[in-house]
């Protein structure tokens, strides 16, 4: 995507009345057409963040700019921003064309063209046969729809979810990113997602911003996030890492070999310089371990001491002999294996794992 901000926060920081931090220094550009999601445990300061943007909340210091424009004088009805709320907030004594032109309504608009883009936005999110509808007879995604064509037939320059699919089922909320994605696909719109569900950031994203304690720990896409964690906390919230203490043994040509209980090689230039003997944290994923039933080159033994069902592969939580407790997954049909809780076996990095040196 070619970067063109559009929307940018600067030096942004929120303090609460009681004197908690909402937000801290966020500096955050989001481009135009860019699909970002702002991810983290509850209370990092992500629905602020998101309030911030819309006007529910005015920073404590800092600037918001929409276009190169200051924006945080503006109330939120006079925002070219639209919000997504958790909870739909649609009107149950309306039907579903009156709960999608509500906005169109308060505007000097003519009443054919509030009619005509009523009836794009439904079409737009598959509704356009449940216009006359009551509310109280849609689904749970059906509504979760009604609140998306709400948001959209003002044609908002950046829309706004705040966690819009939580209240879905499994199966549902699945189906619904995928319709969500291809909505901004089509639309070209600026959408701006909070969620505490990494795989649903993962999933829709073009970029996800990890914030912990009213902070920003990483920004970068799904890919980067996940092979490339900045520091420790972003490394165990995205997916599952094993964070394994190592020490530097010393160089082979352009390696810098570790022990981390099993040898690890690292090329040069990803060890950003690390002294000889220093003491690091090695990030690992699961899928990055290869086990194997008897000893080989640079595998190291593992007691297996639970074994979880996965469907297409088991999760195997084992101790290494320096008593150091790892997560590995591996394929079904290595239970020709012996995989059974008690029993050893013996583990290495795959070819071509991907590691990480690990900060605070």
């Amino acid at each position: 995507m070619a970067y063109d901000p559009l929307l940018e926060l600067k030096a942004v920081t929120k303090t609460f009345g009681n004197g908690g931090l909402g937000l801290v220094d966020i500096n955050l550009d989001i481009a135009q057409g860019e699909f970002l999601s702002l991810l983290g445990p509850s209370g990092c300061g992500k629905t602020t963040t998101l309030r911030v943007i819309a006007g529910f909340e005015a920073p404590t210091s800092g600037s918001v700019l929409l276009g190169g424009r200051d924006i945080g004088h503006l109330r939120p009805y006079d925002r070219p921003v639209n919000t997504v709320f958790q909870d739909y907030a649609i009107f149950p004594h309306m039907n579903v064309s009156e709960n999608v032109g509500f906005g169109l309504s308060l505007r000097k608009i003519p009443v054919a063209e509030q009619r005509k883009r009523i009836l794009n936005a439904l079409e737009l999110v598959g509704l356009a046969d449940k216009a006359q509808s009551r509310v109280q007879a849609l689904s749970g995604g059906q509504r979760q729809r009604v609140a998306l064509a709400r948001a959209i037939v003002c044609e908002p320059k950046v829309l706004l979810l705040d966690e819009p699919l939580s209240a879905l089922d499994a199966y549902l909320r699945e189906q619904m990113q995928v319709e969500l994605k291809s909505l901004q696909a089509r639309l070209g719109t600026t959408f701006v997602l909070v969620t505490h569900d990494q795989t649903e950031a993962l999933s829709i994203s073009d970029r996800i911003v990890v914030m912990n304690k009213a902070r920003i720990e990483q920004v970068a896409s799904p890919a980067e996030l996940y092979d490339c964690p900045a520091t420790k906390f972003v490394a165990s919230f995205i997916g599952t890492m094993n964070l394994l203490p190592a020490t530097v043994l010393g160089r082979a040509g352009d390696r810098v070999m570790f022990d981390a209980g099993v040898p690890v090689s690292l090329a040069l230039e990803a060890t950003a310089a690390v002294p000889e003997q220093a003491a690091v944290t090695i990030g690992i994923r699961p899928e990055d371990f290869q086990l194997e039933s008897e000893s080989v080159t640079e595998s190291r033994p593992l007691k297996i001491t639970s074994i979880v069902f996965h469907g297409r592969s088991l999760r195997v939580h084992g101790a290494l002999s320096s008593g150091q407790e790892i997560v590995l997954d591996v394929p079904r049909q290595s239970e020709r294996m012996s995989l059974a809780a008690g029993e050893f076996a013996h583990v290495r990095l795959r070819p071509g794992a991907v590691c990480s040196i690990l900060s605070a």
